[in-house]
């Protein structure tokens, strides 16, 4: 249904007995008002209404010249003083343009109700019905409408929590990688430094066996000069009687091999303690 029938106004214009000073004041706002002249009819008008300020009659036609200003609160006030009339043509018109007002501020459930009022009182006012019906309509579209609104917007919202809560969990997990990271990062740096202690511990170990080792080679080494040196003139044993602390030569041999026990014992002590054991008198 076309929205033009919310524009009519299609009820006329209260006049008054022409010889009342307030009649005439109100004739001349309707005869400006049917020339388009909306402000200067209101003007005639108020000053009608200085003289007579509750007649209903002037109340409608002020709203009807704020209505077409597009001043729909004003007019709105109006058309409300005028429901003090006795009269019903008077009601149901005070109505209707209240319908028209609110229906151009979209207020559509007030709309609806002024019209059915009007109704109430002239149910045979086609525009009336007409305006109605177009109220309702619109009203059930703004309806669907919000509450489309209302599923996009939570639908929206939905999405929103969705997202944050994905990046929530996304971000958890990496702080855990790199949580774990790091823990392996301080593992592997605590091997490392396990590993140079212990390290640093053997060399420190095997020092002191080394230098032992090493001592014990050079006396060995003294000890075999000595006897080679003892052993060079071998024919004077025989020529010459042996001196006082000198060493025949079943003794020498058995110094000699002495030595070479100790040389042999000194090298099983020096591979044990390179293996990391404890030397016992065995190498294995």
């Amino acid at each position: 249904m076309s929205r033009f029938w919310i524009l009519l106004l299609t009820f006329p214009l209260l006049g008054f007995t022409f010889l009342d000073p307030v009649a005439r004041k109100n004739d001349q706002g309707n005869r400006s008002f049917e020339e388009g002249k909306y402000e200067e009819a209101l003007q005639f008008y108020r000053d009608a209404q200085v003289e007579n300020p509750e007649a209903p009659q002037l109340r409608y036609n002020a709203g009807d010249a704020l209505y077409k200003q597009q001043d729909y609160e004003q007019a709105l006030q109006e058309f409300g003083r005028a429901l003090q009339s006795k009269d019903g043509g008077m009601l149901a018109q005070a109505y209707y343009n209240m319908g028209n007002v609110y229906f151009r501020q979209e207020k559509l459930q007030e709309a609806v109700e002024a019209y059915k009022r009007s109704l109430e009182i002239d149910s045979s006012d086609m525009d009336a019905k007409v305006n109605l019906e177009v109220a309702l309509k619109k009203l059930e579209e703004q309806k669907q409408d919000q509450q489309d609104k209302d599923q996009q917007d939570k639908d929206q919202q939905d999405k929103d929590q969705q997202d944050k809560d994905q990046q929530d969990k996304d971000q958890q997990d990496k702080d855990q990688q790199d949580k774990d990271q790091q823990d392996k990062d301080q593992q592997d740096k605590d091997q490392q430094d396990k590993d140079q202690q212990d390290k640093d511990q053997q060399d420190k170990d095997q020092q002191p066996g080394d230098q032992q080792d090493k001592d014990q080679q050079d006396k060995d080494q003294q000890d075999k000069d000595q006897q080679d040196k003892d052993q060079q003139p071998g024919d004077q044993d025989q020529q010459e009687p042996r001196k006082a602390g000198e060493l025949t030569r079943e003794e020498a041999q058995r110094l000699l091999d002495a030595m070479k026990d100790r040389e042999a014992e000194a090298q099983k002590r020096r591979r044990v303690r390179l293996s990391g054991q404890t030397y016992n008198g065995n190498e294995w």
